[in-house]
């Protein structure tokens, strides 16, 4: 007898925790984003989590596994009757995303379900031209997807970026109004999505790291570099010409006699995090040189904190791995200089050094166009996990300049 489906079971209510999101009106997208979160769930299950007929999710099921993006097989279900069939999410496609800055690249590639496969982190030791910067990316790249097909690519420069075009750079001048997109496109064959590196960082926390995506947030970027970034509820505030936010950039914040763009020297070369450990390890010379630093940083934030009244603060870079309370020093050099009793709920970073690889892979996810996924918009998982590889997943590491 053919089931009907009644009014009673088209209304059913379904917790709101387990709806998949409204604008996914595709049966197929429904059912590859549950089993994308839940790794694998019999066609029950799927009907539970949805408002699809049991026939129209079928339906989308056969079309997956067409299409080879779902697998299904026979499994006990400890009760009586015939085994149950399950179907599992296939995330063979690759993304990455990459993170090049003038001393050091960064990256991070993703199966499709947002499980971490590897990291990357080195030195740029070429010499800085436009040559060395495409042979630089297609090296990551290359080394990361480890044969494997990639589906989308975000890169993420310092730079004023409008347009996936670099508009100023300051630290990689050579950027500056090269229309590199389609020429990096041609070199690796994956559609590439570029992006400013602190904005990246800012998008990564917000949507999988230390921020939340119903808040405004300012993001910090703390390292050899100091610069920020703005996002209101989980989105990216860029202003008219792409720098909003800006706060060392726009203005031109100078440590330094001879820095540009707040590039801070630390002492006997050493990296940022290097003088956090030792300042918080008790030697003087670090820890007056982190002061020095923090303190220069105290008067521009806290105006920014003012302006903008953001509900987080999120301190991000290589600096954001120290040991040391930076968290606790914003926090008492905030209320000195506000003359209001609200303070943002100051953070650290989620990721580290690696935010702005991570916010650059938000931008691959968000723009795909992997072939077995054609027909169906997948959007970024909610976290990045990795459940089967070692703590160390680097691939290729070298000493890499923390910046």
């Amino acid at each position: 007898m053919a089931r009907v489906r009644g009014a009673a079971s088209a209304a059913r209510v379904v917790p709101a925790d387990q709806r998949t999101p409204a604008l996914l009106v595709s049966p197929e997208e429904q059912c590859l984003i549950l089993l994308r979160d839940h790794r694998s769930l019999t066609a029950s299950a799927i009907a539970s989590r949805t408002d699809l007929s049991r026939p129209t999710i079928d339906a989308a099921l056969r079309s997956l596994e067409t299409a080879k993006v779902v697998t299904s097989d026979l499994r006990p279900t400890g009760k009586a009757g015939r085994p149950g069939r399950t179907y599992t999410f296939v995330p063979r496609d690759r993304m990455i995303g990459v993170d090049i800055g003038e001393h050091a690249i960064r990256a991070i590639a993703t199966d499709r379900a947002g499980r971490i496969l590897a990291r990357y982190e080195a030195d740029r030791v070429r010499e800085p031209s436009r040559d060395t910067f495409l042979r630089d990316l297609d090296d990551v790249v290359r080394t990361v997807s480890e044969g494997a097909s990639v589906a989308g690519v975000g890169l993420a420069v310092p730079g004023i970026v409008k347009s996936q075009k670099v508009k100023l750079s300051r630290v990689l001048p050579y950027l500056n109004d090269w229309d590199f997109h389609r020429e990096i496109e041609s070199l690796i064959n994956v559609p590439l999505f570029v992006s400013n590196d602190v904005k990246a960082a800012a998008l990564g926390e917000a949507r999988l790291g230390a921020g939340t995506v119903d808040s405004s947030q300012v993001t910090v970027w703390l390292g050899r570099r100091v610069s920020t970034a703005v996002t209101l509820n989980g989105e990216l505030f860029e202003g008219a010409n792409g720098v909003a936010g800006e706060m060392t950039t726009a203005v031109g914040t100078q440590w330094t006699p001879g820095s540009v763009c707040g590039d801070w020297k630390w002492p006997e070369g050493r990296s940022p995090l290097e003088t956090a450990e030792r300042a918080h390890a008790g030697d003087a010379e670090s820890l007056s040189s982190l002061h020095e630093y923090l303190e220069a940083l105290a008067d521009p934030l806290s105006r920014l904190v003012a302006i903008l009244d953001p509900e987080v603060l999120v301190l991000a870079g290589a600096l954001s791995e120290t040991s040391a309370p930076l968290a606790d020093f914003f926090a008492t050099n905030l209320k000195e200089r506000l003359t209001v009793p609200f303070l943002p709920r100051i953070k650290r970073s989620a990721h580290g050094r690696y935010s702005t690889a991570v916010g650059a892979l938000y931008t691959a996810f968000t723009n795909p166009s992997a072939p077995a996924l054609a027909h169906w918009q997948l959007p970024a998982p909610l976290t990045l996990t990795a459940p089967d590889l070692p703590t160390d997943t680097t691939i290729h590491s070298t000493r890499a300049h923390a910046s």
